[in-house]
């Protein structure tokens, strides 16, 4: 079976996870994603399957639009809320080294650097900003590579304060859209 399967990746997995999931219910070896959600985050993830991961490159590469939500006055060591709360500011360094998720060996203690990376941000839309619940509401469309919780980061900054990604939704990559995706839940109850 080759092709593509676009998949609303639920909180609290991760994306590896989901491709474990889809191999194992289709019985396909060859199963990969194009672009890894952190497992707070949800939304959009591409699958391919079969000979369409020969693909990736042409799939990864494309701009994305996330839904942001960002919880002010808290930093955490992951720069999202289910990070350690940290009192003082440090560089975002949760990425990827040597195949490991930076986050990964933040929850181990060991702070990894990481070089920064030249990224664009196409757009950023407000969509709510609640000073009861301390809380900025945002959409944010970036090029490949752009790390979300380090423009929540760079924002909060800006702003002369902290902050913390509490929500983070996929929404696009390319001219794929969230709302052309299969839940997986319902692929996981699927009869065979």
């Amino acid at each position: 079976m080759d092709g593509i399967l676009l998949i609303d990746k639920p909180s609290g997995i991760t994306s590896h996870k989901v491709v474990e999931i889809i191999r194992k219910k289709l019985g396909i070896k060859k199963v990969g994603h194009a672009g890894t959600l952190d497992p707070l985050a949800t939304g959009l993830l591409i699958i391919m399957l079969g000979a369409a991961t020969k693909v990736s490159n042409l799939l990864t590469g494309q701009s994305k639009t996330y839904e942001v939500e960002m919880k002010l006055f808290l930093e955490t060591d992951t720069g999202d809320i289910i990070g350690k709360i940290i009192k003082t500011q440090k560089p975002q360094v949760f990425t990827e080294n040597h195949g490991k998720k930076l986050y990964q060996y933040a929850r181990k203690g060991i702070l990894m650097e990481v070089p920064p990376r030249l990224v664009k941000i196409k757009e950023i839309k407000l969509l709510n900003y609640s000073p009861q619940a301390a809380k900025i509401n945002f959409l944010a469309e970036c090029s490949k590579g752009t790390y979300i919780r380090s423009l929540v980061k760079d924002m909060a900054e800006k702003l002369g304060t902290i902050a913390t990604v509490s929500q983070l939704r996929r929404i696009s990559s390319g001219k794929f859209q969230v709302s052309q995706t299969l839940n997986l839940e319902e692929i996981e109850k699927e009869k065979e």
